[in-house]
């Protein structure tokens, strides 16, 4: 069964995104809502979780300090210690999987998507694959089979490289802002009577401005519109800002996309000049807007939360990272079920 894993998950995942479609979620012939606040039928939420094995022992062989006897012990080779909700070390292997639900409708959820991620160093494990890219395959692969796909929502784990490739393919990417990363300036507007000079702080653009104490205060730009302009090769997203002024308010059209002068390299460091996509969100977070999305995504813990009391002691029987994704496969396909009896047309009784 193992060795089949590969194409269980793959014929599962066009199951599920079948199953979706007909059902009337990400439906590319009935879009619902904008790309400011997408309808929760048309975004994908990526989460991770960490199921735990049947034992927590992590060395295979114990001495019994009674008795004096060795004594083996079967330890799951894939597992380790993981960070779970930021700061919470658990010990087990993970698993990313993307799903969408209808709003205000309980049972809707399907699960669309599903793989383990591995975290041991690439000289242990080779074939390794970290959340991060894990979630963006199997983001891309979603994007493949659903072209009606709005917005995706994934965790901190994504960065502004991960986010870009999917903003050029033409959706909404959001995740939470990253601390500890420093304004960076984007342009100074000059007008006839006024100089704005804009930096992109906290996610989004801002104004700078020197208080008279010599304080730098950065003012969030109001975000009118989130206009989208098809390219070449992929798709751009402007942030239409307004920028207040005693003269009357100026508006500015701020790419929230990765330009082709932002991937230029530049000479002294030898790297790309300016990760926009790290710095700018298209939806801005701390908004009613992000925080909207934000929810939709911790909303995807109850699933995580059914799994683990599913199972004896909330632990998966199964030891290595591709039976713990069987186990999650049939795990989705009864959550997938349900759904389909709730959300599904009832069947109607034969007359006569």
């Amino acid at each position: 069964m193992l060795d089949a894993l590969p194409q269980l998950r793959e014929a599962s995942r066009d199951a599920w995104i079948k199953q979706a479609i007909a059902l009337g979620y990400l439906s590319e012939e009935r879009p619902r809502g904008c790309w400011l606040r997408p309808d929760r039928s048309q975004v994908i939420n990526g989460d991770a979780t960490v199921v735990r094995p049947p034992s927590d022992q992590t060395e295979e062989f114990t001495h019994d300090e009674k008795t004096g006897e060795m004594r083996r012990r079967r330890v799951d080779p894939d597992a380790g210690i993981q960070i779970e909700g930021g700061d919470r070390a658990v010990y087990g292997k993970k698993i990313v999987s993307f799903s969408v639900r209808l709003p205000e409708r309980a049972h809707s959820r399907i699960i669309l998507n599903a793989s383990g991620a591995r975290h041991r160093s690439p000289e242990e494990d080779p074939d390794r694959e970290e959340e991060a890219s894990t979630a963006l395959r199997l983001a891309h692969e979603i994007l493949d089979r659903a072209p009606g796909v709005i917005a995706a929502v994934f965790d901190t784990a994504w960065r502004g490289t991960h986010r870009a490739r999917l903003v050029a393919r033409g959706i909404v990417v959001y995740t939470p802002q990253h601390d500890g990363i420093s304004p960076r300036p984007l342009n100074k507007y000059r007008y006839d009577h006024c100089i704005h000079d804009v930096y992109a702080a906290a996610g989004r653009s801002c104004e700078r401005r020197i208080s008279v104490d010599g304080q730098t205060i950065y003012t969030p730009l109001p975000v009118r519109e989130l206009p989208m302009r098809s390219g070449v090769n992929s798709r751009r997203f402007y942030h239409a800002v307004e920028i207040p002024c005693r003269n009357g308010p100026h508006i500015e059209l701020i790419p929230v996309y990765e330009t082709k002068e932002d991937r230029t390299l530049d000479p002294r460091t030898k790297r790309p000049k300016f990760n926009r996509c790290e710095h700018l969100r298209q939806i801005p977070p701390n908004t009613d807007l992000g925080d909207r999305l934000k929810g939709f995504r911790q909303d995807s813990e109850s699933t995580n939360c059914t799994l683990d009391y599913s199972h004896w002691d909330k632990r998966l029987p199964a030891y290595g990272a591709p039976g713990a994704l069987l186990i999650y496969l049939g795990f989705a396909w009864m959550i997938n079920s349900i759904a389909l009896g709730t959300v599904g047309e009832p069947r109607r009784r034969p007359t006569g």
